[in-house]
């Protein structure tokens, strides 16, 4: 049941997001490809766990590489600024 429920709340996200669906997708495509190569934390420099964060959905392959921490901290500022 619970791999039942996980699944669900994929496609409800996936539903609700789905440009930014398309553009993790685009993404991992071009890193795959080598079109787009991962880079260290833009802040830290940590070079393991790196994701790519997208200000703007529209331009998928601008991304910022960020460890996870400075990922969540970006979330927050961005968050913040619509407030």
């Amino acid at each position: 049941k619970g791999k039942q429920v996980m699944i669900a709340s994929g496609l409800r996200w996936g539903a609700k997001n789905g440009f930014k669906l398309v553009a993790y997708r685009k993404v991992a495509w071009a890193v795959k490809t080598g079109k787009l190569h991962r880079e260290p934390c833009l802040v830290c420099g940590l070079s393991r766990w790196v994701q790519a964060h997208h200000d703007d959905y529209s331009k998928p392959l601008a991304v910022m590489w960020l460890c996870p921490q400075h990922h969540k901290d970006r979330h927050k500022e961005l968050e913040c600024a619509k407030s």
